[in-house]
């Protein structure tokens, strides 16, 4: 038995008719809900020390303390326009810059996220800079190390002098409608 073009033509006009005959069966959507979540998309290189003065490099990344968010974090809120059109599940990509003050103070589109397209993009991207602009870190910073030898004869390590330095790094944020709360894969 051979396929023509006919015979395949009639296999995809029925395929076609049981799907637009089963209907879609989305979850009813609650009023007036809505969640966000942040996931860390890669973790941040050790930066060179930013400074004026002549400062030596640290020997590994053990002398480099990257910057801790202070909790708790305001998660960015669904925006109300994009609820009420019921615009369902979106992701926003950041690159975030943290300065020596411990403040957000560069918000970027990030290249290792793929950002949810839609007439709501701007509006989602929006909710996640107003959350973004209320957190408050302990800065990085970099401690430089010396080997002292203590009055027992034991050598230690002892923090000689810590420079404060800025950090930067990737936040993926996922917004779901319906309450849920789906975390984006790291790196992904």
């Amino acid at each position: 038995m051979t396929f023509g073009w006919g015979m395949i033509s009639r296999v995809a006009n029925l395929l076609l008719a049981v799907l637009l005959t089963g209907g879609c069966r989305h979850a009813p959507l609650q009023e007036d809900v809505g969640r966000s979540s942040f996931t860390v998309v890669d973790p941040p290189p050790a930066p060179p020390p930013k400074s004026n003065v002549e400062s030596v490099e640290p020997l590994d990344r053990g002398q480099y303390r990257q910057e801790q968010l202070i909790q708790p974090a305001t998660l960015p809120v669904y925006p109300a326009r994009a609820l009420k059109a019921k615009a369902g599940r979106a992701t926003v990509g950041v690159h975030v810059t943290v300065g020596t003050d411990g403040r957000v103070s560069d918000i970027r589109s990030s290249i290792l996220v793929f950002n949810t397209p839609g007439p709501f993009a701007g509006d989602f991207r929006d909710e996640v800079e107003a959350a973004l602009h209320q957190w408050k870190f302990v800065p990085a910073r970099v401690e430089y190390i010396d080997v002292v030898k203590g009055e027992n004869g034991v050598y230690y390590n002892k923090v000689m002098r810590t420079e404060l330095v800025e950090s930067d790094f990737d936040l993926s944020f996922t917004f779901s409608a319906d309450g849920r709360v789906e975390p984006t894969p790291a790196g992904k």
